[in-house]
């Protein structure tokens, strides 16, 4: 697949569906909104679905977030990017130099109090106690809750159904079933009877298989829990899978 260089946003877009989302914000009885570039696999490449921050401010780097409020909206971008910001975003939208300014110090400087929503699914734990540690002497707290992009968003691309395919053990060096029970037969040690796994390009590597569902990158957007027996819980869109990858699965592995 060759690298188109077409921009794929235009500055002109971004103060309506602003407006939009603050419409939004004010309908859900908040005072600000969280939109980050991350997916809910935390991957610096995201499927268009998710692709909300370039969407809505016409920013289409790999690493920054934009925080809504009443007044302002800030779009926080490191220093690969600060030339890129003003060819892309309108003037709704104020650059800010991050990480030299964290986002919780940015919301106290402009907002005095107030609740700003997120979506828990595109953030880590971390990422928000970081947060509610910087406002932790102010009256502002932050809400999880809907994506509130998404409910403006009214063409937005349906999840990505690229085919699984099968690795072959010549290729990948172990049974998937022999990773599976490796890794089982640690977690009683561990005092523990399964382990939730996140990582798109782990899952790919414990069951041996490849996806298609983010451009150059062939993972398989999923979720696990791989249990104590050595039994794995799939989550995934099923129409992914054919009969000849879940025959690849094989006994133990659940869809």
């Amino acid at each position: 697949m060759l690298q188109s260089f077409a921009p794929t946003t235009v500055p002109e877009q971004g103060p309506p569906r602003l407006a939009a989302l603050r419409r939004a914000i004010a309908a859900a009885g908040l005072d600000g909104f969280i939109i980050p570039r991350a997916d809910a696999w935390q991957g610096e490449y995201v499927a268009p679905r998710d692709d909300r921050l370039a969407w809505l401010t016409g920013f289409t780097g790999s690493a920054g977030f934009c925080i809504v409020l009443p007044e302002t909206a800030g779009i926080f971008i490191d220093g690969r990017y600060r030339m890129q910001v003003r060819s892309q975003v309108a003037e709704v939208f104020t650059p800010v130099h991050w990480p030299e300014t964290d986002a919780a110090g940015w919301i106290a400087a402009h907002l005095p109090e107030g609740v700003i929503g997120f979506d828990p699914w595109l953030h880590t734990a971390a990422e928000i106690e970081r947060i509610e540690a910087g406002l932790k002497d102010r009256p502002v707290t932050l809400r999880p809750g809907r994506n509130l992009v998404d409910t403006i968003w009214p063409d937005r691309p349906g999840p990505p159904l690229g085919p699984v395919t099968p690795h072959p053990e010549a290729l990948a060096g172990r049974s998937a079933r022999d990773k599976r029970e490796t890794i089982a037969a640690r977690l009683p040690d561990a005092g523990q009877r399964a382990v939730i796994l996140t990582l798109p390009d782990s899952i790919c590597w414990i069951l041996n298989i490849r996806g298609a569902d983010i451009p150059r990158n062939p993972v398989v957007q999923a979720f696990a829990i791989l249990h104590e027996d050595s039994r794995l819980s799939l989550f995934a869109e099923a129409g992914k899978f054919d009969d000849a990858v879940r025959a690849h699965l094989g006994e133990g592995v659940s869809l």
